[in-house]
Protein backbone atom coordinates (compact mmCIF):
# COMPACT_ATOMS: atom_id res chain seq x y z
CA UNK A 1 0.00 0.00 0.00
CA UNK A 2 1.55 3.24 -0.92
CA UNK A 3 1.21 6.49 0.85
CA UNK A 4 -0.18 9.39 -1.45
CA UNK A 5 0.67 12.92 -1.29
CA UNK A 6 -1.68 15.83 -1.12
CA UNK A 7 -0.84 19.44 -2.56
CA UNK A 8 -3.92 21.80 -1.67
CA UNK A 9 -2.60 24.70 -3.41
CA UNK A 10 -4.49 27.85 -2.54
CA UNK A 11 -7.98 26.63 -2.16
CA UNK A 12 -10.90 28.34 -0.69
CA UNK A 13 -13.37 26.93 2.51
CA UNK A 14 -15.47 25.29 0.89
CA UNK A 15 -15.58 22.65 -1.69
CA UNK A 16 -17.47 23.47 -5.23
CA UNK A 17 -18.72 21.07 -7.35
CA UNK A 18 -18.94 22.13 -11.47
CA UNK A 19 -22.23 22.54 -12.87
CA UNK A 20 -21.08 20.17 -16.21
CA UNK A 21 -19.78 17.42 -13.44
CA UNK A 22 -23.52 17.37 -12.61
CA UNK A 23 -25.08 18.08 -15.53
CA UNK A 24 -23.20 15.53 -18.00
CA UNK A 25 -20.90 13.41 -15.58
CA UNK A 26 -23.63 12.35 -12.72
CA UNK A 27 -26.65 10.48 -14.48
CA UNK A 28 -24.10 8.29 -16.36
CA UNK A 29 -21.93 7.39 -13.48
CA UNK A 30 -22.09 4.82 -10.76
CA UNK A 31 -23.28 5.75 -7.40
CA UNK A 32 -20.44 4.72 -5.31
CA UNK A 33 -17.95 6.19 -7.82
CA UNK A 34 -19.52 9.47 -7.50
CA UNK A 35 -18.81 9.34 -3.71
CA UNK A 36 -15.01 9.17 -4.52
CA UNK A 37 -14.78 11.75 -6.64
CA UNK A 38 -16.54 14.38 -4.07
CA UNK A 39 -14.49 13.26 -1.31
CA UNK A 40 -11.07 14.01 -3.79
CA UNK A 41 -13.33 17.24 -3.87
CA UNK A 42 -13.32 17.64 -0.19
CA UNK A 43 -9.67 16.63 0.03
CA UNK A 44 -8.61 19.71 -2.02
CA UNK A 45 -10.70 22.15 -0.07
CA UNK A 46 -9.19 21.08 3.46
CA UNK A 47 -7.28 22.95 5.37
CA UNK A 48 -6.89 20.42 7.81
CA UNK A 49 -4.11 17.31 8.05
CA UNK A 50 -7.13 14.71 7.07
CA UNK A 51 -5.24 13.89 3.66
CA UNK A 52 -1.57 14.16 4.91
CA UNK A 53 -1.80 10.31 5.24
CA UNK A 54 -4.16 9.43 2.20
CA UNK A 55 -4.59 6.03 0.84
CA UNK A 56 -6.80 3.87 -0.97
CA UNK A 57 -6.88 2.06 2.24
CA UNK A 58 -8.09 4.75 4.13
CA UNK A 59 -10.83 5.97 1.37
CA UNK A 60 -12.54 2.51 1.43
CA UNK A 61 -12.56 2.15 4.69
CA UNK A 62 -14.19 5.72 4.99
CA UNK A 63 -16.75 4.42 3.09
CA UNK A 64 -16.69 1.03 3.86
CA UNK A 65 -15.92 -0.12 0.41
CA UNK A 66 -13.15 -2.68 -0.71
CA UNK A 67 -9.97 -1.22 -1.34
CA UNK A 68 -10.53 -2.70 -5.00
CA UNK A 69 -13.79 -0.72 -5.37
CA UNK A 70 -11.86 2.63 -4.88
CA UNK A 71 -8.97 1.92 -7.17
CA UNK A 72 -11.95 0.70 -9.84
CA UNK A 73 -13.46 4.21 -8.96
CA UNK A 74 -10.58 6.23 -9.61
CA UNK A 75 -9.17 4.19 -12.93
CA UNK A 76 -13.21 5.04 -14.06
CA UNK A 77 -12.42 8.81 -13.42
CA UNK A 78 -9.46 8.76 -15.23
CA UNK A 79 -11.00 7.17 -17.77
CA UNK A 80 -13.27 10.02 -17.81
CA UNK A 81 -10.74 12.16 -17.71
CA UNK A 82 -11.17 13.83 -14.98
CA UNK A 83 -8.63 13.01 -13.17
CA UNK A 84 -4.59 11.70 -13.73
CA UNK A 85 -3.28 9.31 -11.81
CA UNK A 86 0.52 8.48 -11.04
CA UNK A 87 1.88 5.29 -10.06
CA UNK A 88 5.08 4.15 -8.16
CA UNK A 89 7.61 1.63 -9.40
CA UNK A 90 5.70 -1.22 -7.48
CA UNK A 91 3.25 -0.02 -10.02
CA UNK A 92 0.34 1.71 -7.17
CA UNK A 93 -1.06 4.34 -7.16
CA UNK A 94 0.83 7.75 -5.63
CA UNK A 95 -0.68 10.52 -7.07
CA UNK A 96 -4.24 12.16 -7.76
CA UNK A 97 -4.40 15.21 -9.90
CA UNK A 98 -7.93 16.77 -10.10
CA UNK A 99 -8.30 17.91 -14.22
CA UNK A 100 -10.47 20.63 -14.97
CA UNK A 101 -13.47 19.64 -16.11
CA UNK A 102 -13.91 22.84 -18.65
CA UNK A 103 -10.03 22.69 -20.01
CA UNK A 104 -10.00 18.67 -20.20
CA UNK A 105 -13.76 17.60 -21.66
CA UNK A 106 -13.44 20.65 -24.13
CA UNK A 107 -10.70 21.84 -25.49
CA UNK A 108 -7.27 19.97 -24.38
CA UNK A 109 -8.96 15.83 -24.25
CA UNK A 110 -6.28 14.02 -23.76
CA UNK A 111 -3.23 15.78 -22.40
CA UNK A 112 -1.97 14.28 -19.02
CA UNK A 113 -0.05 15.64 -16.20
CA UNK A 114 3.42 14.80 -15.91
CA UNK A 115 3.34 15.13 -12.12
CA UNK A 116 3.81 11.95 -10.08
CA UNK A 117 3.20 12.77 -6.41
CA UNK A 118 0.59 15.11 -6.14
CA UNK A 119 -3.37 15.64 -5.93
CA UNK A 120 -3.86 19.03 -7.60
CA UNK A 121 -6.85 20.94 -8.12
CA UNK A 122 -7.47 23.01 -11.83
CA UNK A 123 -9.69 25.34 -13.34
CA UNK A 124 -10.36 27.04 -16.55
CA UNK A 125 -13.01 29.00 -18.44
CA UNK A 126 -13.82 29.53 -21.84
CA UNK A 127 -16.16 32.27 -23.25
CA UNK A 128 -16.56 30.69 -26.55
CA UNK A 129 -18.94 27.45 -26.84
CA UNK A 130 -17.51 24.48 -25.93
CA UNK A 131 -16.95 21.60 -28.10
CA UNK A 132 -17.30 17.81 -26.18
CA UNK A 133 -15.34 15.47 -27.39
CA UNK A 134 -13.13 17.11 -29.54
CA UNK A 135 -9.46 18.52 -29.83
CA UNK A 136 -8.85 21.87 -29.18
CA UNK A 137 -11.88 23.16 -31.97
CA UNK A 138 -14.36 25.77 -30.19
CA UNK A 139 -17.03 26.95 -31.45
CA UNK A 140 -17.10 30.80 -32.00
CA UNK A 141 -19.75 32.93 -30.59
CA UNK A 142 -22.85 34.29 -32.95
CA UNK A 143 -22.21 37.67 -34.26
CA UNK A 144 -24.35 40.03 -36.73
CA UNK A 145 -23.13 39.72 -39.93
CA UNK A 146 -22.57 43.80 -41.49
CA UNK A 147 -24.11 44.48 -45.22
CA UNK A 148 -20.58 44.37 -46.22
CA UNK A 149 -19.89 40.66 -44.90
CA UNK A 150 -23.49 39.67 -46.54
CA UNK A 151 -22.25 40.99 -49.71
CA UNK A 152 -19.04 39.07 -49.83
CA UNK A 153 -20.93 35.71 -49.15
CA UNK A 154 -22.85 36.60 -52.47
CA UNK A 155 -20.93 34.43 -54.87
CA UNK A 156 -20.20 31.47 -52.53
CA UNK A 157 -21.77 28.38 -53.71
CA UNK A 158 -22.93 27.13 -50.29
CA UNK A 159 -24.11 30.25 -49.47
CA UNK A 160 -26.37 30.71 -52.36
CA UNK A 161 -27.74 26.59 -52.30
CA UNK A 162 -28.47 27.25 -48.92
CA UNK A 163 -30.68 30.37 -49.03
CA UNK A 164 -32.06 28.44 -51.96
CA UNK A 165 -32.76 25.39 -49.65
CA UNK A 166 -34.24 27.43 -46.72
CA UNK A 167 -36.65 29.54 -49.12
CA UNK A 168 -37.84 26.13 -50.76
CA UNK A 169 -38.51 24.54 -47.14
CA UNK A 170 -40.16 27.52 -45.52
CA UNK A 171 -41.62 28.71 -48.30
CA UNK A 172 -41.39 32.25 -47.99
CA UNK A 173 -38.48 35.49 -48.84
CA UNK A 174 -36.03 35.28 -45.85
CA UNK A 175 -35.14 38.33 -43.66
CA UNK A 176 -32.13 39.46 -42.38
CA UNK A 177 -32.29 37.00 -39.30
CA UNK A 178 -32.47 34.02 -41.31
CA UNK A 179 -29.85 35.27 -43.51
CA UNK A 180 -27.43 35.99 -40.19
CA UNK A 181 -28.37 32.49 -39.38
CA UNK A 182 -27.47 31.09 -42.41
CA UNK A 183 -24.15 32.95 -42.45
CA UNK A 184 -23.60 31.61 -39.06
CA UNK A 185 -24.40 27.97 -39.92
CA UNK A 186 -22.05 28.37 -42.84
CA UNK A 187 -18.83 30.39 -41.58
CA UNK A 188 -18.86 29.82 -37.92
CA UNK A 189 -19.89 26.30 -37.75
CA UNK A 190 -18.44 25.16 -40.73
CA UNK A 191 -21.37 22.88 -42.20
CA UNK A 192 -21.37 22.51 -45.56
CA UNK A 193 -24.25 22.38 -48.05
CA UNK A 194 -25.41 18.80 -47.42
CA UNK A 195 -25.59 18.67 -43.91
CA UNK A 196 -27.44 21.86 -43.65
CA UNK A 197 -29.93 20.47 -45.72
CA UNK A 198 -30.32 17.48 -43.96
CA UNK A 199 -30.75 19.35 -40.57
CA UNK A 200 -33.27 21.43 -42.05
CA UNK A 201 -35.40 18.51 -43.66
CA UNK A 202 -34.97 16.85 -39.87
CA UNK A 203 -36.40 20.12 -38.32
CA UNK A 204 -39.17 20.52 -40.51
CA UNK A 205 -40.54 16.77 -40.29
CA UNK A 206 -40.29 17.29 -36.34
CA UNK A 207 -42.68 20.56 -36.98
CA UNK A 208 -40.08 23.22 -36.55
CA UNK A 209 -40.24 25.36 -39.34
CA UNK A 210 -38.21 28.41 -38.46
CA UNK A 211 -34.04 29.31 -39.29
CA UNK A 212 -33.72 29.99 -35.45
CA UNK A 213 -34.88 26.35 -34.58
CA UNK A 214 -33.10 25.10 -37.76
CA UNK A 215 -29.52 27.00 -35.98
CA UNK A 216 -30.25 25.88 -32.56
CA UNK A 217 -30.28 22.32 -33.71
CA UNK A 218 -27.22 23.32 -35.73
CA UNK A 219 -25.65 24.41 -32.62
CA UNK A 220 -26.29 21.34 -30.76
CA UNK A 221 -24.86 18.95 -33.49
CA UNK A 222 -21.55 21.48 -33.09
CA UNK A 223 -21.75 20.70 -29.53
CA UNK A 224 -21.02 17.14 -29.35
CA UNK A 225 -18.41 17.41 -32.70
CA UNK A 226 -20.81 16.48 -35.24
CA UNK A 227 -20.43 17.87 -39.08
CA UNK A 228 -21.29 15.12 -41.20
CA UNK A 229 -24.86 13.71 -42.19
CA UNK A 230 -23.04 10.00 -41.16
CA UNK A 231 -21.89 11.35 -37.81
CA UNK A 232 -25.97 12.52 -37.24
CA UNK A 233 -27.01 9.31 -38.12
CA UNK A 234 -25.12 7.60 -35.95
CA UNK A 235 -26.06 10.20 -32.89
CA UNK A 236 -30.01 10.15 -33.69
CA UNK A 237 -29.42 5.99 -33.57
CA UNK A 238 -27.52 6.58 -30.48
CA UNK A 239 -30.22 8.28 -28.80
CA UNK A 240 -33.29 6.26 -30.18
CA UNK A 241 -33.95 3.04 -30.65
CA UNK A 242 -31.64 0.27 -28.88
CA UNK A 243 -29.51 2.41 -27.04
CA UNK A 244 -32.13 3.63 -24.67
CA UNK A 245 -32.34 -0.36 -23.82
CA UNK A 246 -29.03 -0.47 -23.35
CA UNK A 247 -28.44 2.19 -20.87
CA UNK A 248 -31.99 1.46 -19.08
CA UNK A 249 -29.95 -1.78 -18.26
CA UNK A 250 -27.06 -0.71 -17.74
CA UNK A 251 -29.05 1.86 -14.83
CA UNK A 252 -27.66 4.60 -16.89
CA UNK A 253 -28.97 7.73 -18.56
CA UNK A 254 -27.00 8.93 -21.68
CA UNK A 255 -27.69 12.51 -21.55
CA UNK A 256 -23.72 13.19 -23.40
CA UNK A 257 -23.43 11.03 -26.02
CA UNK A 258 -19.57 9.29 -26.16
CA UNK A 259 -17.95 8.81 -29.16
CA UNK A 260 -17.03 5.23 -27.42
CA UNK A 261 -20.02 4.20 -26.98
CA UNK A 262 -21.87 5.53 -30.22
CA UNK A 263 -18.95 3.76 -31.47
CA UNK A 264 -19.98 0.12 -29.46
CA UNK A 265 -23.40 0.56 -30.48
CA UNK A 266 -22.72 0.90 -34.34
CA UNK A 267 -20.42 -1.92 -34.08
CA UNK A 268 -23.51 -4.31 -32.58
CA UNK A 269 -25.93 -3.08 -35.12
CA UNK A 270 -24.01 -2.06 -38.54
CA UNK A 271 -21.20 -3.91 -38.58
CA UNK A 272 -22.01 -7.19 -36.73
CA UNK A 273 -25.70 -6.69 -38.13
CA UNK A 274 -27.28 -8.34 -34.47
CA UNK A 275 -31.05 -7.65 -33.54
CA UNK A 276 -31.86 -5.91 -30.73
CA UNK A 277 -32.70 -9.05 -28.88
CA UNK A 278 -29.29 -10.58 -29.10
CA UNK A 279 -27.86 -6.96 -27.89
CA UNK A 280 -30.30 -7.11 -24.99
CA UNK A 281 -29.36 -10.51 -24.35
CA UNK A 282 -25.39 -9.72 -24.27
CA UNK A 283 -26.16 -6.64 -22.41
CA UNK A 284 -28.06 -8.81 -19.26
CA UNK A 285 -25.16 -11.18 -19.02
CA UNK A 286 -22.92 -8.30 -18.46
CA UNK A 287 -25.01 -6.94 -15.33
CA UNK A 288 -24.79 -10.73 -14.08
CA UNK A 289 -21.38 -10.62 -14.03
CA UNK A 290 -20.44 -6.54 -13.27
CA UNK A 291 -22.00 -3.96 -12.24
CA UNK A 292 -19.91 -1.21 -12.31
CA UNK A 293 -16.72 -0.39 -14.43
CA UNK A 294 -16.56 -0.51 -18.51
CA UNK A 295 -19.95 -2.36 -18.79
CA UNK A 296 -19.75 -1.16 -22.57
CA UNK A 297 -16.25 -3.44 -22.96
CA UNK A 298 -17.59 -6.40 -21.40
CA UNK A 299 -20.58 -6.22 -23.53
CA UNK A 300 -18.81 -6.08 -26.72
CA UNK A 301 -16.52 -9.23 -25.71
CA UNK A 302 -19.88 -11.39 -25.16
CA UNK A 303 -21.37 -10.49 -28.60
CA UNK A 304 -17.53 -10.33 -30.53
CA UNK A 305 -17.73 -14.17 -29.25
CA UNK A 306 -20.80 -14.52 -30.41
CA UNK A 307 -20.23 -12.98 -33.65
CA UNK A 308 -17.13 -15.07 -34.27
CA UNK A 309 -18.92 -17.93 -33.75
CA UNK A 310 -21.80 -16.80 -36.35
CA UNK A 311 -24.32 -16.04 -34.37
CA UNK A 312 -27.55 -15.08 -36.06
CA UNK A 313 -30.30 -15.47 -33.52
CA UNK A 314 -31.57 -16.64 -30.05
CA UNK A 315 -31.39 -19.86 -31.32
CA UNK A 316 -27.77 -19.69 -31.46
CA UNK A 317 -26.61 -18.34 -28.39
CA UNK A 318 -28.37 -21.72 -26.72
CA UNK A 319 -26.27 -23.68 -29.09
CA UNK A 320 -23.54 -22.32 -27.88
CA UNK A 321 -24.57 -22.40 -23.76
CA UNK A 322 -25.47 -25.82 -24.22
CA UNK A 323 -22.00 -26.45 -26.05
CA UNK A 324 -20.11 -24.51 -23.37
CA UNK A 325 -21.75 -26.60 -21.01
CA UNK A 326 -20.49 -29.81 -22.45
CA UNK A 327 -17.34 -28.70 -22.23
CA UNK A 328 -17.54 -27.81 -18.90
CA UNK A 329 -18.81 -31.05 -17.73
CA UNK A 330 -16.14 -32.71 -19.67
CA UNK A 331 -13.66 -30.93 -17.76
CA UNK A 332 -15.50 -31.38 -14.08
CA UNK A 333 -15.44 -35.01 -14.17
CA UNK A 334 -12.11 -35.26 -16.04
CA UNK A 335 -11.12 -33.83 -12.93
CA UNK A 336 -13.11 -35.66 -10.45
CA UNK A 337 -10.48 -38.85 -9.72
CA UNK A 338 -8.12 -36.07 -9.05
CA UNK A 339 -10.09 -34.37 -6.59
CA UNK A 340 -10.80 -38.09 -5.14
CA UNK A 341 -7.77 -38.65 -4.55
CA UNK A 342 -7.06 -35.43 -3.01
CA UNK A 343 -9.61 -35.50 -0.94
CA UNK A 344 -10.40 -38.80 -0.29
CA UNK A 345 -10.74 -40.02 3.87
CA UNK A 346 -7.81 -41.68 5.22
CA UNK A 347 -8.64 -45.57 5.75
CA UNK A 348 -9.66 -46.08 9.45
CA UNK A 349 -6.98 -48.16 11.59
CA UNK A 350 -7.84 -50.96 12.97
CA UNK A 351 -8.84 -50.66 16.98
CA UNK A 352 -5.80 -51.40 19.21
CA UNK A 353 -5.20 -54.85 21.31
CA UNK A 354 -6.37 -54.28 24.30
CA UNK A 355 -3.20 -54.72 26.89
CA UNK A 356 -4.98 -55.74 29.84
CA UNK A 357 -7.45 -58.14 31.26
CA UNK A 358 -11.23 -56.73 30.78
CA UNK A 359 -13.53 -57.28 34.52
CA UNK A 360 -16.16 -59.96 33.57
CA UNK A 361 -19.62 -60.45 35.77
CA UNK A 362 -21.89 -62.68 36.63
CA UNK A 363 -24.76 -60.95 37.95
CA UNK A 364 -26.59 -63.92 39.08
CA UNK A 365 -23.93 -65.06 41.69
CA UNK A 366 -24.00 -60.85 42.43
CA UNK A 367 -27.79 -61.20 43.36
CA UNK A 368 -27.26 -64.70 45.21
CA UNK A 369 -24.81 -62.44 47.66
CA UNK A 370 -26.74 -59.70 48.11
CA UNK A 371 -29.62 -61.51 49.31
CA UNK A 372 -27.86 -63.52 51.88
CA UNK A 373 -26.84 -60.40 53.19
CA UNK A 374 -29.84 -58.46 53.12
CA UNK A 375 -31.40 -62.17 55.38
CA UNK A 376 -28.11 -61.60 57.73
CA UNK A 377 -29.09 -58.07 58.86
CA UNK A 378 -32.84 -59.21 59.32
CA UNK A 379 -31.73 -61.84 61.54
CA UNK A 380 -29.19 -59.79 63.60
CA UNK A 381 -31.89 -57.29 64.03
CA UNK A 382 -34.11 -59.95 65.84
Amino acid sequence: MCKLVLDRGSIAEFTSVSNIFMDEYMPRANGEFIKIYLHLLRLVNSNNDIADELTTERIADKFNMLESDVIRALNYWAEQNLITLSYNSQNEISGITLESILRNRYIVKGITSTETNLLASASGQSESIPVPESTGHVIPAKRKYTPREILDFADNDTFNDVQLLAQTYLGRPLSSNDINSILYMIDGLCFDADFIEYIMDACIKDGFNSLSSIEKRAVEYAKKDINSIEEAKADKKFREGISKSIYKIFGQAPTVPVRKEIAYIAKWTDTYGFTDEIIIEACNRTMAHMHSGNLFNYTDGILTRWYTNNVKDMSDIEKLDKLHSEEMSKTFQKNIPFANAKFSKTPKSAPKKQTFDQRTYDYKDLERKLIANRDSKLKSNK
